[in-house]
Parts: structure tokens; C-alpha cells; sequence
């Protein structure tokens, strides 16, 4: 689950990636990634990774470039201290055995200049499989002193906790986890 806030922070990255541009570090400080899953039937678990990092390069014609994310497994919030230390347990993010969650592009696909599909693997859990990012609503200003452009963006994933081998009888809302990013 926590993976894929993950990948939503990597889709952050991406944001940046839609003007033409060099490397650049991920601003963890303004990039929320969060996940969504349905419990029990009633409501929406919504939990959110606050340690992340990142770094991403566009290439010189905006329509390709890379993206790497990694988060810290243990910065898990919930709202509860209770749920926060459960899901780092060894029953389920085993943060202790897996610290981190991690993002790597293999291919950058842009639909124009606000939108842009995102092809990688995911590695959670110890288990890496490939996980598509879909970022809309990117916008990169001109705002800085330095004429450089800061990126807005809005990033989206879906996964199954399943693939990656984690429980989820416990949800009782099925296998599928949403992933949200705000990023710039």
C-alpha cells in the first residue's frame, strides 16, 4: 500500500520533467504522497509517507527522461499511533527488513504538455514488479529569481498489495490500493 505512495511521489518528479531541463532533486518538502484503500466496506484508510527523496531528468525536448524515487517505509502516517507501528510490524511493511520503497522509470510517455504516462518498476516489500503513473495537471511556471521553472503536478497509480506480498485480509475492502501525489 505504502509503495504505492511511493510512486506517487515519483510522479512528483515527473511534474518537473515536462519543461526542458537538467537534473533536478525532488522537493520532498512540497510533495504529499498518499494512499487510499476502502475498509471494511464503510470508509476510505487514507495514509501518507512524509520521508522521500528523488531525482529527475527531461530531455532537451521535453517528450522523454528518467524518474527515481525512494521512500522511507517508516515515515508511515495514519492519524494513529497505533496503526502507524502495526504497519511497520513484520506482519506487514516489516519496515525493519524493508526500509524502503522504490521507483525507477523505464519510459516517459507525454500526451501534450499537461499530461504524461509513466512506465517503471516498483520495488516494496522486497518484491519489484512494474507499476504505470498517470500525471495530469502539470504546470511549470516560470516563478523562480533564477528564470528556472517550479513544477506542479498531480500523479495517480493503482496496485494490488497482493503483488507485492503483503496482507490484506485485514482490509476486508479488497486488494486494490489508490495512490495520490501532489507534488512540486
Amino acid at each position: 500500500m505504502l509503495a504505492a505512495r511511493q510512486w506517487i511521489a515519483a510522479l512528483g518528479l515527473l511534474g518537473a520533467l515536462a519543461t526542458p531541463c537538467g537534473a533536478h532533486h525532488m522537493d520532498s518538502a512540497n510533495t504529499q504522497v498518499a494512499f487510499e484503500i476502502h475498509h471494511l466496506g464503510l470508509r476510505w484508510f487514507t495514509a501518507a509517507f512524509h520521508d522521500l527523496s528523488g531525482e529527475f531528468e527531461l530531455d532537451p525536448d521535453g517528450q522523454g527522461g528518467q524518474l527515481s524515487v525512494v521512500v522511507g517505509m517508516a515515515s508511515i502516517d495514519c492519524d494513529s499511533a497505533f496503526w502507524d507501528e502495526r504497519l511497520r510490524s513484520p506482519q506487514w511493511f516489516d519496515t525493519a527488513k524493508f526500509p524502503h520503497m522504490v521507483y525507477r522509470s523505464s519510459r516517459i510517455d507525454f500526451q501534450g504538455p499537461t499530461r504524461a504516462t509513466v512506465h517503471g518498476d516498483l520495488t516494496l516489500h522486497g518484491i519489484t514488479r512494474p507499476v504505470t503513473l498517470a500525471v495530469t495537471d502539470i504546470d511549470c511556471p516560470q516563478t523562480r529569481g533564477d528564470g528556472a521553472a517550479r513544477c506542479r503536478f498531480l500523479g495517480h497509480a493503482q496496485l494490488k498489495r497482493s503483488d507485492f506480498g503483503l496482507a490484506h485480509s485485514f482490509w476486508q475492502g479488497g486488494d486494490s490500493v489508490d495512490i495520490i501525489v501532489h507534488g512540486s
